[in-house]
């Protein structure tokens, strides 16, 4: 993990905030925290201000509140900790990451639990949250000369199919993670498999999810 020195302020508040709740696995060796494109810093640059117009307002403004989701962090063991380590599904660099969430009293739908339809709008985050974080280590992995410049690049995917099972209800308030993991690519079709498991690692509910890569200058 990178040094509580390195990370940036936003990422540091949560990231000790889920230490300090007893998410023992962000303390793990390997293990990299991120903040997902939702809960970014607006303010980094005029283009990714520009792009915070109009794109995840639904987890940036309306949930980011103390009664909704106050807390949110992602994870992933890093792909570049082993010498001899491949990249078998390029342009994907690693094939699983997780989402951290501290689920909250506003989020009810029915009797003191989660809403489902929330419930499948962490799951599409944590799917969309993936492949942003894969788009942006595929870049690095190329100016670092790990893979070649002319590896396929990554582009705009929207959510096409979910398959939800819900297993048992989630109470609140209670920190959850989400792990999406790419299961194969055909074509323009991105599968992932997804499941939420509660705080004592009980999966609550699973997905598997198609997202649809949409060519360039189509989106």
């Amino acid at each position: 993990m990178s040094t509580d020195s390195q990370l940036p302020k936003g990422l540091k508040t949560h990231l000790n905030y889920f230490i300090s709740q007893g998410v023992r696995v962000l303390q793990a060796p390997n293990i990299i925290p991120f903040l997902p494109p939702s809960r970014q810093d607006a303010n980094q640059s005029a283009v990714v201000q520009e792009v915070f117009i109009s794109q995840d307002t639904l987890f940036r403004y309306s949930l980011d509140s103390e009664r909704a989701i106050p807390h949110l962090i992602g994870f992933y063991e890093d792909p570049f900790c082993h010498p001899a380590a491949t990249f078998p599904h390029l342009p994907f660099i690693t094939r699983s990451a997780s989402l951290v969430l501290e689920l909250r009293d506003g989020l009810h739908g029915f009797n003191g639990t989660v809403h489902g339809g929330l419930t499948c709008a962490i799951m599409d985050e944590a799917m969309g949250s993936l492949l942003a974080l894969n788009d942006n280590l595929n870049r690095e992995a190329k100016a670092k000369g790990i893979i070649p410049l002319n590896t396929e690049q990554f582009s705009a995917a929207v959510t096409a199919r979910m398959d939800v099972k819900y297993r048992k209800p989630i109470p609140t308030p209670q920190i959850v993670v989400v792990t999406a993991s790419l299961d194969r690519i055909e074509g323009r079709k991105i599968y992932m498999h997804v499941v939420v498991k509660d705080q004592n690692a009980q999966e609550c509910v699973s997905c598997d999810g198609m997202f649809m890569s949409i060519p360039s200058g189509k989106l």
